[in-house]
């Protein structure tokens, strides 16, 4: 087993080992909800900042799409999210069998 300051794991390797050990390899759900505020924060402090009006056609564009891709990323964490507790709500419970004692 290979220790985390290993010289001898190669980055990729860290990189699998590492996910891992965040269980199926998805963020963890306090992360995605720090992007998420961060993200939104980000969009609300654009438009406080320079109102659509007053933004260049070209600024206008990237901020645009700048939005259009940051709800995507949103759209895709809670997939995510909404995947996981589907499979877990799916588990199948342990079923309870009788044992006949002699």
């Amino acid at each position: 087993m290979t220790t985390k300051n290993d010289p001898s794991e190669s980055e990729p390797q860290a990189r699998s080992r590492q996910s891992k050990s965040m269980g199926t390899g998805h963020l963890k759900q306090d992360t995605v909800v720090h992007l998420m505020k961060s993200g939104t924060e980000f969009l609300m402090a654009m438009d406080t900042l320079m109102p659509r009006n007053a933004m260049p056609p070209e600024v206008k564009e990237h901020y645009n799409n700048i939005k259009k891709e940051t709800l995507l990323l949103f759209r895709s964490f809670i997939d995510t999210q909404l995947k996981d507790m589907e499979g877990k709500a799916e588990a199948p419970a342990p079923r309870l069998r009788k044992i006949d004692l002699d």
